[in-house]
């Protein structure tokens, strides 16, 4: 039998230095794929998003949610309250922090009470909150849905134009231009004044009156926590 003589190919010296750089080049972009993406993202720079263009529909400024005098409106549920809440925009529902009873830290009502616990779901978010008030603590965790968004409805329905733009100021926030990301539609409330608070992820803590706040955000969720600070009379 006639034995085969072995075949040879020639490829071109570009070809094949060019077929090795695509192979390094995958490698290297499947290594390195998470900086190059935080890389791509930072690549145009930052922006600032607001909501100054949202406009009130209500007519009767007396029924705004937030300042109007109706059965929806938060001066009228909370009236009495001296406390801070949390609002879910998207559903207007508010979360009332555990930490102080009426009548103060000190008062007799809040001393006899334990720390507490309650969990809900409101439809839009999924929370659980705590307190402590004999020891003026109290914290709120909010589990927020995937691909979380502001959906403005209600905000432009049932508030004033000055509340609105309030709640508008309080969404405003930063991102890189190739960013995907959305305003967290939660905002906090000093229930005695109605003066509203940022919940975005550029604000990590403040002083509303005689309560510290600290701000944690994550990813899917919203840790607030509340600190009674007392300030004594000299």
């Amino acid at each position: 039998m006639k034995k085969r003589e072995p075949h040879y190919y020639r490829i071109r010296v570009w070809v094949f230095w060019g077929v090795i750089g695509v192979f390094v080049s995958l490698i290297g972009a499947a290594y390195f794929k998470e900086d190059l993406h935080d890389w791509w993202i930072c690549s145009r720079g930052r922006e600032e998003v607001t909501f100054d263009e949202m406009e009130s529909e209500l007519e009767n400024k007396g029924e705004c949610f937030l300042c109007g005098y109706s059965s929806q409106s938060l001066r009228e549920q909370y009236e009495t309250s001296d406390g801070v809440g949390v609002i879910s925009l998207n559903d207007w529902y508010v979360l009332e922090f555990q930490g102080k009873g009426y009548g103060g830290a000190d008062s007799e009502d809040t001393r006899d009470r334990g720390l507490s616990t309650t969990f809900g779901n409101t439809g839009e978010i999924t929370y659980c909150s705590k307190g402590n008030p004999a020891r003026g603590m109290a914290s709120i965790e909010i589990t927020l849905p995937d691909d979380y968004s502001l959906d403005s409805t209600i905000i432009q329905n049932n508030l004033c134009q000055e509340c609105l733009d309030k709640i508008g100021e309080s969404l405003r926030y930063d991102k890189w231009k190739n960013e995907k990301k959305e305003a967290v539609p939660l905002c906090m409330v000093d229930l005695k004044t109605l003066e509203i608070y940022s919940l975005q992820d550029w604000h990590r803590g403040c002083t509303i009156r005689d309560y510290w706040i600290e701000i944690e955000p994550e990813k899917g969720k919203m840790g607030i926590k509340l600190f009674s600070v007392p300030i004594k009379n000299k």
